[in-house]
């Protein structure tokens, strides 16, 4: 299997036009099969909906510029961490993001488009796991020192 970036793209052109009823298929879906991730999410969905949206809008537009798409991808990753992301639920996002797409794709939706997007989405969820990874490293800790807090007054 192997990226194929116009197929990638083609998939943004079928979605923009649907807007947020395509992440609002995705939220119900990971969260009806995935319930142990509702949790990680806010009770209000609707910004969390609508960036979604905008991040596969980006991720689909940027498929023949993995340079710059790659950068994105760390960041997200990064990010993710404050939100309690784990490597393990990347695979369930994915999982409920391929049920979306082909909801939405219906016979668009062939065995090509799944290869593609199975390795596009594989190789995003890894640049993101390996950046969080990177970003918690242990030896990134500054151990505190006195420095950190002064003595209002010396010890005689």
């Amino acid at each position: 299997m192997t990226i194929q970036p116009q197929l990638i793209e083609q998939t943004g052109a079928a979605i923009e036009s649907l807007g947020t009823r395509v992440t609002e298929y995705f939220y119900d879906h990971l969260f009806r099969h995935y319930p142990e991730l509702r949790p990680l999410f806010p009770a209000e969905m609707t910004e969390q909906k609508l960036r979604l949206f905008q991040s596969l809008l980006i991720i689909t537009s940027q498929a023949r510029n993995p340079e710059r798409l790659a950068p994105y991808l760390q960041n997200l990753g990064i990010r993710h961490i404050r939100y309690g992301a784990r490597p393990e639920h990347y695979s369930l996002i994915g999982r409920s993001l391929l049920a979306t797409l082909r909801h939405f794709l219906g016979s668009q939706w062939t065995r090509e488009m799944a290869e593609s997007w199975i390795e596009a989405y594989n190789l995003a969820a890894t640049l993101c796991v390996h950046a969080a990874f990177e970003a918690m490293q242990p030896a990134r800790f500054v151990s505190l020192t006195l420095e950190d807090a002064k003595p209002i007054v010396e010890s005689p």
